[in-house]
């Protein structure tokens, strides 16, 4: 038994050193897990209990989509705990854990959609499960608490609220010491997970450097604080950890940038409109989905034939279930 434990250990470390040395040997959704290892273990220090709750959310919702999948027969090509645990990244620290199950179970199963559906599309579909769930529950998951306990308010929230002063000392966003996202807010920590990204080869820097020039149009026009308004945790975890992953980039080459660039522009003009992160991040969500119903549409340009003769059989079968089945006629006794 000790000789078993002791080659499962050695075949552990040799596994991590190979992951160390070769990170793209890893698979996809390995890299991006331990680019999410930071940010979840700042959330666990500044909001404890909090964040170990909704990290096992989405551990159960990522575990059922996969039972789900085997019962189904359905091949995956990632895993839908990943899709699930960025969701809840984004959840509010303050909000009631049952909007972070509620974008767990959103994310888990757009994955499955994704997966079943459209394999090609690059998108990672946990930001867009907390944009759908944002949206259509009017903010619930946007209730935020200070690390130690007691409501208050976001610091994009307060900047608002004070008619554009800057309440807060930029430096304690480094470490995450204001009220935020409860698996987002520090930036020290989403800084690391996109250093492993960039070192995985993973991180597109154009990207992230485009998303910060669109970025700072609204900042120039309006005259903001670029320290205040960039110096947050939250916004690049959405672009860094998102945004720039290149598993969810388009392929082209002039995409890439443009998609940076008009994502950075409209993730900071929302709060011209006086919104706050939470709209930052949900741009960051529509713009990339944006980006995959972009590449759809080229694709069907390019393949028409195919997209004919596709929609030629989903009319058919839709016609066959429409129709009712004909009485069969009785047969006369034997």
């Amino acid at each position: 038994m000790a000789g078993q434990a002791a080659a499962a250990l050695r075949a552990a470390l040799t596994c991590v050193k190979r992951i160390g040395a070769e990170p793209e040997s890893a698979s996809p959704s390995l890299v991006a897990a331990i680019a999410l290892v930071p940010s979840v273990a700042a959330g666990a220090i500044l909001y404890r209990l909090v964040a170990i709750e909704v990290v096992a959310i989405a551990v159960v919702a990522g575990l059922l989509a996969h039972l789900a999948a085997r019962l189904l027969g359905q091949p995956l090509d990632g895993s839908p705990l990943l899709p699930a645990l960025v969701g809840v990244a984004l959840v509010g620290s303050g909000a009631a854990p049952t909007w972070a199950a509620a974008v767990a179970i959103v994310a888990a199963a757009f994955e499955l959609g994704r997966a079943r559906l459209v394999p090609a599309a690059r998108l990672q579909v946990g930001i867009l499960a907390y944009a759908v769930v944002l949206l259509i529950s009017g903010g619930g998951p946007a209730v935020y608490a200070a690390p130690g306990g007691g409501a208050t308010a976001e610091p994009i929230h307060l900047w608002l609220k004070l008619g554009g002063q800057a309440p807060f000392d930029p430096t304690r966003f480094y470490v995450g010491n204001v009220a935020g996202p409860v698996l987002a807010t520090s930036l020290l920590a989403v800084a690391v997970g996109a250093a492993w990204m960039w070192y995985a080869r993973r991180l597109s820097l154009l990207v992230v450097i485009t998303f910060l020039i669109g970025a700072l149009v609204p900042i120039a026009v309006e005259r903001w604080s670029p320290v205040y308004q960039l110096e947050s945790g939250p916004l690049w975890f959405a672009a860094a950890l998102v945004l720039a992953d290149r598993q969810s980039l388009p392929a082209s080459g002039v995409g890439r940038p443009l998609l940076g660039l008009l994502t950075g522009a409209a993730a900071l003009a929302v709060r011209a409109r006086g919104l706050a992160i939470e709209a930052s991040l949900a741009a960051v969500a529509w713009m990339q989905l944006l980006g995959v119903i972009v590449q759809g549409l080229n694709w069907v340009r390019g393949h028409r034939r195919e997209t004919w003769t596709r929609l030629r059989e989903l009319r058919e079968a839709a016609g066959a279930l429409a129709r009712p089945s004909r009485p069969r006629p009785a047969q006369p006794p034997s």
